[in-house]
């Protein structure tokens, strides 16, 4: 397993965890490497929860309930890890608000990153989702600091044998088809 993390909004983390999302949206920042673009730097990693940015408002209202505050134990849990399965640019907003409950953010949300830096489209990332037998607290770093998407875990957890997808295999293939059936150019 890598040392890489993908931090997201702890939230969102409780969704995927839960298996009632499997998809991401990113368009990139001024922290991300490859010019300001979010690209997958590793097929599998580690799902790091943040409460940076964190705002129940941009969330559908059956999500806003995940939004807690944060831990006040020292460490960050990491009880996730994720294989990236497909990534999509799509350069039409009505295909991804087409998604519904496939998303965790308001319609308006999603139009506000789609239209982010006058340039019309955003990277949503399919995501196969593993549970860990038993959340691993790993230690902070000032190198987690900052609002970017990809980090290197100083101290990652061990290998995760022990780990189960949260949705068997017919499941999300059966996901994975109805997201594709939107998505996908040729639909």
């Amino acid at each position: 397993m890598s040392t890489a993390a993908l931090q997201e909004w702890s939230a969102c983390c409780r969704a995927l965890g839960d298996g009632r999302l499997t998809l991401l949206v990113r368009k990139g920042g001024i922290h991300e490497r490859h010019g300001g673009l979010f690209v997958p730097e590793q097929e599998r990693f580690w799902l790091m929860p943040t409460h940076l940015h964190q705002d129940a408002g941009r969330l559908k209202p059956a999500f806003q309930g995940d939004v807690t505050p944060p831990a006040t134990t020292p460490g960050i849990p990491i009880a996730l890890w994720a294989e990236s399965m497909q990534v999509w640019k799509v350069t039409q907003l009505a295909r991804i608000t087409a998604l519904g409950d496939e998303l965790m953010w308001t319609d308006a949300e999603l139009a506000t990153r789609f239209a982010y830096r006058d340039q019309p489209w955003l990277f949503v990332l399919l995501l196969r989702v593993h549970r860990l037998a038993a959340p691993v607290t790993i230690p902070t770093d000032p190198s987690y600091a900052g609002c970017r998407s990809w980090l290197t875990l100083t101290a990652p957890p061990a290998d995760p044998v022990a780990a189960v997808p949260v949705l068997d295999d017919t499941a999300f293939a059966h996901r994975h088809h109805r997201i594709a059936a939107i998505l996908d150019p040729a639909a």
